[in-house]
């Protein structure tokens, strides 16, 4: 798997990522779209590239019932269905998207381990979060090329349900080992939890170092954004170019 890596850099820079952030900006109005917005987000973050190398070292059949997976996990949603194209899925309903999907890479799990393991239980999160949860842990609690991406997707699980406690001893196990996971992308998902749970001092130290180390980036917009909305005086402590990037209408007031 380490043709599939991702370095820290890249992932700054990934539009992937980009998605992840958006998705986390309405998370907290759609309690009931947690999966839906965040962690299956926060998996196509960091999988993607892993993926990709993942089916190309794969034999034939193995790639293939992996690649049959990704179908599912890509299918459009549409009633009536779209005219079918080859190579594609579609499904009438999410339930039943996320149905096939968790079978089909359940299907994959013999030849693909714990990367199939992982997508699965991203979506089984929307039938038996229960369940769904254990095998994320035990992914993250592995040592695979996985691992740390499943702690991530946990972290958020937690954090967006109300387990805060709980968000916080995974992103911390994950920030003493990250991985490919980008630091400054684990200190949001911590501030976003202290900020959650009213430890606005907490929240601000964090998003004002992620602020003022990458502002540039997404999460360092995201950071800003909620800088200037809990803790509005400490924007004035930022270097010049990073109050002029937080000036109205260069992002999202999120929640």
């Amino acid at each position: 798997m380490a043709k599939g890596k991702i370095t820290a850099e890249q992932l700054k820079h990934d539009p992937l990522m980009e998605q992840y952030v958006k998705s986390s900006e309405w998370v907290g109005n759609r309690q009931k779209q947690i999966v839906t917005g965040l962690i299956v987000a926060a998996v196509l973050i960091v999988g993607f590239l892993a993926v990709r190398a993942f089916m190309n070292s794969q034999a034939n059949k193995a790639g293939e019932t992996l690649a049959e997976a990704f179908r599912w996990n890509d299918a459009m949603v549409a009633n009536p269905l779209p005219p079918e194209r080859p190579g594609t899925h579609a499904a009438t309903t999410e339930d039943e998207k996320h149905k096939k999907a968790f079978e089909a890479f359940e299907k994959a799990i013999p030849s693909s381990g714990d990367l199939a393991r992982y997508y699965a239980a991203v979506h089984q999160l929307y039938f038996d979060a229960p369940k769904a949860e254990a095998t994320l842990k035990a992914v993250a609690d592995g040592n695979s090329a996985v691992s740390t991406q499943a702690r991530l997707a946990l972290a958020e699980r937690y954090r967006v349900s109300g387990k805060y406690n709980e968000a916080l001893a995974e992103f911390k196990k994950l920030k003493e080992k990250p991985g490919d996971t980008a630091p400054l992308l684990i200190d949001l998902g911590v501030a976003q939890t202290h900020q959650a749970m009213g430890q606005t001092r907490e929240a601000s130290d964090l998003y004002f170092k992620i602020a003022k180390e990458s502002v540039k980036t997404t999460v360092g917009t995201k950071a800003l954004a909620q800088l200037t909305k809990i803790d509005p005086t400490r924007v004035e402590q930022l270097p010049q170019e990073e109050k002029k990037t937080g000036t109205p209408g260069s992002f999202s007031m999120a929640k």
